[in-house]
């Protein structure tokens, strides 16, 4: 039984009397009355296998009448300062904490998740090696899990615009109500469809996302032309961009998109310093491939 009463007041009135009804509802059926929360609460993520503190959350989006799990690393030091910390946001986020020695983090698997290697990015061993050696500063990460949506999500169409929208007005500040993040630092990391919607968040919404770091992003894929959309919107001059892809046959299929943005951010003068970019000649479409070029990007953006 319900411990404290949800009331509804009633009033009915005739020209003698005034009645009033009291209804008493059990706040089991406050779901009608109450917004439902968006994140649910953290569980301490405990795994032999991951390096760090993990908290894991269900995520509900009313925009994208969806859930999915999220994970949010904190670095060691967390609750001995009041520090605000640059934010991290990794799509396919379920695969990215994954240790090399097992399965960390697997979120929800979607029938797209094959194009992932199962062994993940170790984004965990990573990002704590580069701060305990001083090379970046400190960092928060959280690794958003995706869903059988993943290929509508992840381009800049209409379900990825609601998909941005989501991380903006529902998931970001939900994460900074529970955790100290720097406002003036939120990047976007993914790779292939992920480097696609990384690319739109730091290009398009710029007033929240001032880091992108694409790795093999789908730019110009499967008769898609992306870019012409990109190229419709203003590129920021104080966005700090990453772009990497592989030289395998299927990265190889993705150059044209990359070439294309490379050339327009020349003809557009975007500052050089603000630009990171190369081919991987051992790279390829993989997890593995893609954890090492993570690294280089993250050393790079948080130095």
């Amino acid at each position: 039984m319900d411990l404290v009463p949800f009331c509804r007041f009633y009033y009915f009135s005739n020209m003698k009397n005034l009645i009033l009804i009291l209804l008493i509802v059990p706040l089991s059926s406050l779901g009608q009355y109450v917004k439902k929360s968006i994140l649910s609460e953290s569980i301490v993520f405990n795994h032999k296998h991951a390096t760090g503190k993990v908290f894991q959350h269900d995520f509900v989006s009313e925009i994208l009448n969806n859930s999915r799990k999220i994970f949010v690393w904190i670095p060691e030091g967390y609750d001995l300062s009041e520090e605000k910390y640059p934010l991290l946001l990794v799509h396919d986020g379920g695969s990215v904490f994954i240790n090399r020695k097992g399965a960390f983090g697997n979120g929800n698997k979607s029938k797209n998740d094959s194009i992932l290697e199962k062994r993940g990015w170790n984004l965990d061993e990573t990002v704590y090696e580069l701060i305990q050696s001083k090379k970046i500063k400190p960092i928060i990460m959280v690794g958003v899990s995706n869903t059988e949506n993943r290929e509508l999500e992840y381009v800049p169409t209409r379900n990825g615009i609601n998909y941005g929208k989501a991380l903006i007005q529902e998931l970001i500040p939900e994460i900074k109500k529970l955790y100290r993040i720097n406002s003036d630092d939120i990047g976007s990391l993914g790779s292939s469809a992920g480097g696609t919607i990384s690319l739109y968040l730091g290009w398009e919404r710029n007033d929240v996302f001032t880091k992108a770091a694409c790795l093999s992003p789908g730019i110009i894929f499967r008769g898609q032309n992306y870019f012409e959309l990109l190229k419709k919107a203003r590129v920021p001059a104080n966005l700090k961009l990453a772009m990497v892809n592989g030289s395998d046959n299927f990265d190889s299929g993705l150059q044209s998109g990359l070439d294309k943005c490379i050339d327009y951010l020349n003809k557009i003068n975007f500052p050089k310093e603000n630009l990171l970019y190369w081919v991987d000649k051992n790279g390829n479409h993989s997890s593995r491939s893609w954890s090492h070029q993570a690294k280089d990007i993250i050393l790079w953006m948080y130095q």
